[in-house]
């Protein structure tokens, strides 16, 4: 792998464990940075996004859910395409939550627009593939989105809830 590309994919993964950091303390302020902003335009704008979040923030204390950690894989291979850099990134998110810990493996698409300084970040587990598609018409064909994964010590059908509980406050984020 060239040099330039691993320099590439450190600053991806330390881009992306800035957001996670971010994300964990509920600083929306330094969350935001990370957010593409057709995303932000999709979910009503910053103040909307906001709003949205901390609102998902409180629902998550209600119920008792809590982010453990956020562990951030290697970026994949960085296609270069309709100029913009674009990557997956593995994630690992662990909850706790009342019925116990929930982790979770879904991907990052990570995308940079100016060859590599700023990536944003945009989650597979709260954007599905589709919706992703028809904000970021732009992406790579080439961008192989793995399928999420779930291990934990919640029954299957407790974990199905808590989940659809959790994406449902960020599904509330693009209404």
């Amino acid at each position: 792998m060239p040099a330039f590309s691993q320099n590439l994919q450190t600053t991806i993964k330390i881009q992306a464990m800035d957001m996670s950091r971010a994300l964990i303390k509920n600083d929306f302020v330094a969350f935001a940075e990370f957010v593409h902003p057709s995303i932000i335009a999709y979910t009503g704008g910053r103040e909307k996004l906001k709003a949205n979040i901390d609102s998902a923030a409180s629902a998550m204390k209600q119920f008792g859910v809590e982010f453990k950690k956020i562990l951030i894989g290697n970026p994949g291979p960085i296609i270069d395409y309709k100029n913009q850099l674009q990557s997956v990134v593995p994630q690992t998110t662990t909850m706790q939550t009342v019925l116990g810990e929930l982790e979770v493996e879904t991907s990052l698409i990570a995308i940079s627009m100016d060859k590599g300084k700023k990536w944003y970040f945009i989650d597979t587990n709260v954007y599905k593939a589709d919706k992703i598609k028809t904000v970021l018409p732009d992406l790579s064909p080439g961008l192989v989105i793995p399928p999420q994964k779930s291990r934990n010590s919640l029954r299957r059908k407790n974990r199905t809830a808590i989940t659809n509980i959790f994406l449902g406050f960020f599904e509330k984020a693009k209404t």
